[in-house]
């Protein structure tokens, strides 16, 4: 439980929401620190040539929809609908894209968290 790290992750600078989301997928309480900069600092996105129209296409939903994680479910709906992309191949370009990392927590926390101008900003290409 947060309560029980709570000194721990602030020193940190690992709030509860964060910890919320990334728990179930740290070795090591510290690593809460790397999600932390996926999060809230700058991050280069990880974008193949061939997911760049794509990507752009989600940068631009990413902002109509609500910086939550019905948000996250209402873009990847959209996405899969327009691009009948499915699976992998759907989810894949995005959490690259937004997190830089092949695995992690769940995505629509991390969507929440990340915030959507934030996220659309990822999903143009651009470091944010």
């Amino acid at each position: 439980p947060f309560a029980h790290a709570e000194e721990r992750l602030a020193a940190l600078g690992v709030d509860e929401a964060l910890w919320l989301a990334v728990r179930g997928n740290l070795d090591r309480l510290e690593d809460a620190a790397m999600w932390r900069d996926v999060v809230q600092g700058e991050l280069t996105p990880v974008i193949a040539e061939e997911d760049r129209d794509f990507t752009a296409a989600a940068a631009v939903k990413a902002l109509d929809v609500s910086a939550d994680a019905e948000g996250w479910a209402a873009l990847t709906s959209a996405l899969k609908s327009e691009t009948g992309r499915k699976g992998k191949g759907l989810f894949m370009p995005l959490r690259l894209a937004l997190t830089g990392q092949k695995h992690g927590p769940e995505m629509p926390s991390i969507f929440a968290l990340i915030g959507k101008e934030k996220a659309a900003a990822r999903l143009r290409g651009e470091t944010a």
